[in-house]
């Protein structure tokens, strides 16, 4: 491979990724925007008394916590869609009883739909109306989403419609899938709640301490803003956050690879 195809790879892996976590940026936007907060944070940290150690150190962290903000917004994002998809199929079995075009119907089933799951749909007739077939265009939505659910049902559709399946009965089986899945995870949200607000006591131990500390002994304050205090805070902090990041991921594990990459 030549460099200027490492070089296309790399931008389109930083596209799909991008696509994958419902950022409206294209790569060069996406890769300012990283510089920018690397920079503001590092020329904020050389104000401080330890200088580079502390810039560098700020800026990792700011990076680390715009990444995790990134990931909460596109769980945020899947759950919109995936509790959107459910009506979406419903109106789109009704309207293959009275028209078996599925591009038809879809574009009507558009016209109800909310958004985000509406730009989705949106994107799959853009791709038809260029050329792609409706199982190709399906596939990239598969492609730009993250969401296991939507991946599920629609590789299930892309071989309902290569095999002559009847569509509306398939799609009533989805439903009841996707129903019978929201029920399970209400009770498995109900078994993993304990662990979850684990977590979130685990991360509030330390902050407690020390303000404990500080007002049982004001002095502490000039320790703590030393280079060994500021370290020390910033170890901290950084342990805090990765062990609240790696607990909640351990809570919310999707197990299983994707089929289309």
């Amino acid at each position: 491979m030549s460099k200027e195809d490492k070089k296309y790879s790399i931008v389109s892996k930083i596209s799909i990724w991008l696509n994958k976590n419902n950022l409206n940026l294209d790569v060069k936007e996406f890769l300012i925007l990283i510089f920018i907060l690397f920079s503001l944070t590092f020329l904020i940290g050389l104000f401080f008394r330890p200088g580079l150690i502390l810039s560098i150190l700020f800026s990792i962290i700011n990076i680390f916590l715009f990444f995790i903000f990134i990931n909460i917004r596109k769980k945020r994002e899947n759950i919109k869609k995936e509790n959107q998809l459910e009506q979406f199929l419903l109106d789109l079995v009704g309207y293959l009883y009275g028209n078996p075009n599925i591009l038809n119907s879809i574009q009507k089933t558009i016209e109800d739909a909310d958004y985000p799951l509406r730009k989705e749909f949106e994107l799959v007739l853009n791709d038809t109306r260029k050329g792609l077939l409706l199982n190709e265009a399906l596939r990239n939505m598969i492609r730009r989403n993250s969401s296991p659910l939507i991946e599920i049902v629609l590789i299930g559709f892309i071989a309902a419609n290569d095999k002559g399946v009847d569509l509306i009965g398939f799609l009533k089986d989805q439903i009841d899938y996707i129903r019978e899945k929201k029920n399970m995870e209400r009770y498995v949200r109900i078994l993993s709640s304990g662990p979850k607000y684990t977590s979130y006591l685990i991360t509030l131990i330390p902050i407690v301490s020390i303000i404990i500390i500080i007002l049982i002994n004001r002095d502490i304050v000039e320790i703590l803003f030393t280079e060994i205090g500021v370290l020390t805070l910033i170890y901290i902090m950084l342990s805090n956050i990765i062990g609240f990041f790696i607990i909640n991921k351990l809570i919310n594990y999707y197990g299983g690879n994707r089929v289309i990459k």
